[in-house]
């Protein structure tokens, strides 16, 4: 995923540096710190978006809900692989232990 995936033309410069920290957040390195981050962010996305479409005009704000649902779409499908990624990682963990038993 990269930024062009998360901006628009709509999107106000506070949103942009919030994608711009979703997207660091997904960097291989900043991973290890878990997903606490990522979710974090997503939260602090997810009421910067309300509270923009809560302020605006209703033209501006239909227009800008348009664009955010293909944007969350998006964000939602890197949400389930990384949930995806997860479990496979924790099945695979318990596999390695119960492995490790049978040959103490």
């Amino acid at each position: 995923m990269n930024l062009n995936e998360l901006n628009h033309e709509l999107t106000p410069d506070a949103l942009s540096d919030v994608n711009s920290q979703i997207i660091d957040s997904l960097k291989p390195e900043e991973q290890s710190s878990g997903f606490t981050l990522f979710y974090a962010l997503i939260v602090q996305r997810d009421e910067l978006v309300q509270h923009i479409l809560a302020d605006s005009d209703p033209a501006f704000a239909r227009s800008f809900a348009e664009k955010e649902l293909v944007v969350n779409d998006k964000l939602k499908e890197v949400a389930q692989t990384l949930l995806k990624s997860a479990k496979d990682d924790a099945s695979h963990f318990i596999r390695s232990q119960a492995a490790i038993k049978k040959y103490k």
